[in-house]
């Protein structure tokens, strides 16, 4: 089994976002796919999933042209998509999560069995790991008879025992004969498991590199220059300017914070711990049902969002649409918190990140997601100057460049900055001061030197 692309080309209004690509997978290969935000990478994966059809260009299945007209069409061909958005009811079993995709349980079961993958067949989703939810996902698409395993940042919301897992397990997909492409801007995993990679920027095909890799070659060809991963540098932190004490949610129980003048503080968990009901009720977004909140001094508990909005609070969710009005234009967007001569201001931010945006009169809706969310760092951080940002996986989605700016600017412009993440290797060299949530708790905190291994192992406790 073999899928090829030739020449494809995709515009959207006033964007190229591929320009005569060219793109293969064999059997028994995993092709990694790299780039920056916008390069192009979510249209391909559109494209090869049924999502879009090509401007111009064809795709082959085992030497024959074909169209790929929906998801549908891609499951009967052999195609499945495994991404960070499972498609899984959350409050059904995994049985019944398997019966209603149409998949027999008999196949699920010999798959498993020879990927030696333990699937709790009659727990809920809800009571899944975000791991074993990824793997039942991949039985789904074996069960489906799937060939070609198309896998959009599958690592996303995983532990780093639970990445460690699910490479190894892409391994043995491929060992079994599937074709797998692995589309991720984690540079470290895409080497570890790829046999060659393909990189495109600004929609073209730049470069395909077989092993061994070279990491910073790898880098040069996404940004056209090389990038310096920086790390944290000694912070001398001041008074403290946000005190949470003892906080209680829906989800979150006896949790505390603590942020000092300058400091950036991660609070890192496996999705789904209660890491996004914390931010909400950090940033005022949420009331609490119980627990202190001081702001400054102020006792800020109990207190309507505005109350923190007015204080200087800067709350960014992890769901990008409830931050943007999609069907807007970016103008409209960023006018939200701008006043006064916002073409030039915006016209100013777009240089700083190099938001990819042809004109400020599209909607917003027609950015690539990473550069949505480059759209609202500009807006809500450049813009203002915060005392205290509260932010939900802001790097999650954007390129090495844009988020070693990303934490440059956060240190220059708010003054303490709380933010909820989940790659430990990002926390470990860019933060302050890590905190790790577990079940609804703040369960273990740490400051430097930091220890990977038991940050590692209290995210996964």
């Amino acid at each position: 089994m073999i899928l090829e692309v030739k020449n494809v080309r995709k515009v959207f209004p006033g964007v190229v976002s591929l320009d005569g690509v060219n793109f293969q997978v064999k059997s028994g290969e995993v092709h990694g796919l790299l780039g920056e935000n916008g390069a192009g990478k979510s249209t391909l994966i559109s494209i090869l999933y049924g999502v879009y059809l090509p401007d111009s260009g064809d795709v082959f299945i085992n030497g024959v042209k074909t169209e790929i007209k929906s998801p549908r069409h891609a499951n009967k061909l052999g195609i499945s998509l495994i991404s960070q958005q499972f498609a899984l009811v959350p409050t059904l079993t995994v049985r019944e999560n398997l019966e209603l995709a149409g998949v027999k349980l008999g196949e699920v079961e010999r798959y498993s069995e020879l990927l030696e993958i333990e699937i709790p067949l009659d727990r809920a989703v809800t009571q899944l790991t975000m791991g074993e939810r990824q793997r039942v996902e991949v039985l789904k698409a074996l069960a489906k008879n799937s060939e070609i395993l198309l896998m959009d940042e599958p690592t996303a919301l995983l532990s780093p025992r639970e990445v460690d897992a699910f490479l190894t397990l892409v391994r043995k997909l491929a060992d079994m004969g599937k074709a797998v492409v692995f589309v991720t801007h984690k540079i470290r995993e895409v080497v570890r498991v790829a046999d060659r990679i393909t990189v495109l920027r600004r929609g073209r095909q730049v470069g395909e590199f077989r092993k061994p890799f070279d990491e910073r070659e790898l880098l040069e060809a996404m940004f056209q220059t090389a990038v310096v991963r920086s790390r944290r540098e000694k912070t001398v932190a001041g008074d403290t300017v946000y005190r949470a004490e003892n906080l209680v949610g829906e989800r979150v129980f006896d949790s505390s914070v603590t942020v000092r003048s300058g400091e950036v503080v991660a609070v890192l968990g496996v999705a789904g711990n209660g890491q996004d009901e914390l931010m909400e009720l950090l940033s005022g977004f949420k009331r609490v049902r119980g627990g202190k909140i001081y702001l400054q001094g102020f006792d800020m508990s109990g207190k309507p969002y505005v109350e923190f909005l007015k204080r200087g609070v800067v709350y960014l969710p992890e769901d990008r649409s409830r931050a943007l009005a999609r069907e807007l234009s970016v103008l409209d967007n960023f006018k939200v918190r701008c006043t006064t001569n916002c073409r030039e201001k915006l016209r100013e931010v777009i240089e700083i990140l190099d938001i990819d945006v042809p004109d400020v009169r599209e909607r917003a809706a027609a950015l690539s997601g990473g550069n949505q969310q480059k759209l609202l760092l500009a807006r809500e951080i450049l813009l203002q100057k915060p005392t205290v940002l509260v932010a939900s996986y802001p790097t999650r989605g954007l390129d090495m460049e844009t988020t070693e700016k990303f934490y440059k600017i956060v240190r220059e412009r708010c003054g303490a900055v709380v933010l909820s993440l989940q790659d430990v290797e990002e926390a470990i060299e860019k933060v302050d001061k890590i905190y790790v949530m577990s079940r609804g708790r703040i369960t273990a905190h740490f400051t430097p030197p930091y220890d990977f291994d038991q940050v590692a192992e209290a995210m996964a406790a």
